[in-house]
């Protein structure tokens, strides 16, 4: 596990890290309470892995899906109004998951069943000038 404590202005240099981390894990389960950072630190790694679109929670529609420059595909989730398993069976979350895509997952407690063994799990706690970043 790595520990890091960095205030916004350092999330770049965060973002690679993570990337780095999840050259072998792209599934990156990001952890934090309302208004941790979750969605801030996603589009870090979106601009680190290429995203030039600009990038929005998407509480209201749980997934978008961003394509880089080079056509690498990177699925973002919010499963914060996600209630049961089933309906991620109905989203095709499983798919999702298989495809060897970059997903960057905020809120994932529950679709823990389903994630391979391999992931990369990002937990963020905020503080009052900073945000502590445990990487596992």
């Amino acid at each position: 596990m790595k520990t890091i404590i960095a205030t916004e202005n350092q999330l770049e240099e965060l973002a690679n890290l993570v990337i780095a981390e999840a050259s072998k894990k792209p599934i990156i389960l990001l952890k934090g309470n309302l208004g941790a950072g979750k969605t801030t630190l996603t589009k870090y790694i979106l601009k680190a892995l290429g995203v030039t679109e600009p990038v929005t929670s998407p509480t209201f529609n749980i997934v978008s899906t961003y394509e880089t420059e080079n056509g690498l595909s990177i699925n973002h989730f919010d499963l914060y109004r996600i209630k049961t398993i089933d309906e991620l069976f109905e989203i095709g979350f499983e798919e999702y998951l298989d495809s060897g895509n970059y997903c960057l997952i905020e809120w994932p407690e529950i679709a823990e069943p389903l994630y391979p063994v391999e992931v990369l799990r990002v937990s963020i706690h905020s503080g009052e000038n900073d945000r502590t970043y445990n990487i596992e």
